[in-house]
């Protein structure tokens, strides 16, 4: 992968909520970027009824597609 710039590389190995534009909702620790991509492992799909689907493997998100993350407190 490519050499992530300062701030993503700051937030690696963390636990974020990340909401999409398409506004899906994801849970996982940020493990790896590129300048296209984030990388969540240890991946939860959150619905708005508050159900939680665990996601097999590592999940890839478009950078640009992902409309925020939120940190989740330790």
């Amino acid at each position: 992968m490519a050499k992530p710039d300062r701030l993503i590389r700051s937030m690696i190995r963390r636990r974020y909520v990340a909401t999409l534009d398409t506004e899906e909702t994801f849970e996982g620790v940020l493990i790896d970027v590129d300048e296209f991509h984030l990388v969540l492992a240890d991946v939860v799909s959150l619905a708005s009824n508050g159900d939680r689907l665990a996601v097999d493997g590592q999940l890839w998100l478009p950078r640009l597609g992902v409309k925020y993350l939120q940190t989740l407190a330790v």
